[in-house]
């Protein structure tokens, strides 16, 4: 990863505007990492007594409740961060015209959220959704005065203060949820949690980022934003169909307990894609806007990100498949066994999935926001086909259908952001081979210990260490050395050097 870093290292006198956005980066990249690590520690040590205090059953009702937060979320936004940050020239005006579209679409999301409940509920045969629908309310309308400030702080990679807010929003789910467990309503533990958790996100960036408008909103600012907002809500909302409909179809053909253990090994595989996705993949679409008129530097910049994605991401998905029946037994207990096969026959399909995470990035970046509606209306329809045709066979078959389709899309999409920045498919796979030869080492090293679980009959715990172990001593090994130089870089002083541009990029 140092085509980026060669150029500027030859460079006599680099140009500041570059400088800044790679120290940015940088800065973003570490401030993101520090608040994921808090984050996944509330959230694995929470979900760990959750889950086994609670039932496959009460995890399904959850899923749906973050399925309905997330077009909540959507219909929020409606496209309007996005084209605030994408936006070369934005005067004050913009802002108070998108507050004021902000405030008007949470409005008109609380209302769906509160009249459709009962509907939602009877539809899915699941009484509970009515109360726990409704628990979002609220925490959405302060989400929709919160669009503004996160998008402000998003375009002035400011994202310390973000990062603040995931703590405070974890902190605030685990809290609720395990005071409602231990306070005999475990049936509200885990509703109430993902409320006090969007209540918490959207409080912070207020406090920090929020601003009363000085003025009405104006005609002429909401054409500006609205069209290139339109496209993006568009996009975002059949992404969301199509990465969503999936757990609505199995909880409705298969039932919750189904849907808790698909859901369960669909969360484990894309755990740490998820994870490099909030640390450097959000920080991509207003670093690759800064880039969109040097065609050449975001290519680049594009490679090494996938590059540095496919050695992080792969062997990690690979490794925990492998390891899967003994790493649910372990970390959840034995009745999320079940949910190993599933998790095996998903991580084919999310090996791939984990290498797009900024495709959509290079879309909004070249104003081609509509790629993102035709790779996702194009999965949507296969989502549903796959799932509804192969619901007979059972969770088994409808886990090998999601994953051809997840392969076939990943393919797709990119093929597209390859277009747009002017490289070919054969220069993406020449950036992604490493990640694929590390994940196969990985994978050796991690079958050999699962050998050795086998042949000498080793118990949990002690089994999920011997599996995982050779693997990571592989990985330290071989990546040692490209770690601790971009810790380095990421916690270092002063300007980026060269080779944090490459490890970032």
């Amino acid at each position: 990863m140092t085509g980026i870093a060669e150029d500027y290292a030859n460079t006599p006198e680099p140009r500041e505007p570059n400088r800044w956005l790679w120290s940015a980066f940088a800065r973003s990249v570490r401030d993101n990492m520090m608040a994921e690590f808090v984050v996944q520690a509330l959230r694995i040590g929470g979900m760990v007594i959750l889950a086994r205090a609670l039932s496959p059953h009460d995890f399904g009702l959850f899923k749906i409740l973050v399925v309905v937060a997330t077009f909540a979320a959507l219909a929020n936004e409606g496209g309007i961060p996005d084209a605030l940050i994408q936006r070369k020239d934005l005067t004050p005006e913009h802002q108070w015209t998108a507050w004021w579209m902000s405030i008007g679409l949470a409005l008109l999301t609380v209302c769906v959220l509160y009249l459709g409940a009962p509907g939602l509920a009877r539809a899915m045969k699941i009484p509970e959704l009515r109360e726990g629908t409704r628990l979002l309310c609220i925490p959405f309308l302060l989400e929709g005065a919160a669009v503004t400030a996160n998008a402000q702080l998003r375009r002035e990679l400011r994202f310390g203060a973000l990062a603040t807010a995931d703590v405070l929003g974890e902190l605030a789910f685990v809290v609720v949820a395990l005071f409602l467990l231990w306070h005999g309503m475990p049936k509200w533990s885990l509703a109430a949690g993902l409320s006090a958790r969007y209540a918490a996100h959207a409080l912070s960036l207020l406090t920090v980022a929020g601003k009363v408008p000085r003025g009405l909103p104006r005609a002429r600012e909401a054409r500006d934003l609205g069209s290139f907002a339109g496209k993006v809500f568009g996009g975002r909302m059949v992404d969301a169909l199509s990465s969503n409909v999936d757990f609505l179809l199995i909880g409705r053909l298969l039932g919750s307990s189904a849907l808790g253990f698909y859901a369960m090994a669909w969360d484990l595989l894309r755990f740490v894609p998820d994870r490099v996705f909030k640390i450097a993949g959000r920080v991509t679409f207003p670093a690759f806007c800064a880039l969109r008129d040097q065609k050449e530097q975001l290519a680049r910049a594009y490679l090494n990100f996938c590059g540095y994605l496919s050695r992080l991401v792969l062997p990690v998905v690979l490794c925990a498949a492998i390891a899967a029946p003994e790493l649910l037994r372990v970390i959840y207990g034995p009745k999320w066994v079940p949910a190993a096969v599933p998790m095996q026959l998903l991580a084919f399909g999310l090996l791939l999935v984990g290498l797009r995470l900024a495709i959509g990035s290079v879309y909004y970046a070249k104003n081609h926001p509509e790629f993102d509606f035709y790779i996702h209306s194009t999965r949507l329809v296969l989502v549903v086909i796959t799932v509804s045709g192969l619901a007979s066979t059972g969770l088994v078959g409808v886990c090998m259908g999601r994953s051809a389709v997840e392969v076939v899309i990943s393919i797709a999409g990119q093929w597209l952001a390859c277009i747009l920045i002017g490289v070919s498919l054969g220069d993406l796979m020449t950036a992604l081979f490493p990640g694929f030869l590390l994940a196969l080492i990985c994978g050796v090293a991690a079958g050999s210990g699962k050998l050795l679980v086998i042949h000498f009959g080793i118990e949990a715990p002690l089994n999920l260490i011997v599996i995982a172990v050779p693997p990571a001593l592989v990985y330290l090994w071989l990546e040692s050395a490209s770690a601790m130089k971009m810790v380095a870089d990421a916690f270092g002083r002063g300007e980026l050097t060269a080779s944090a541009t490459a490890g970032k990029a």
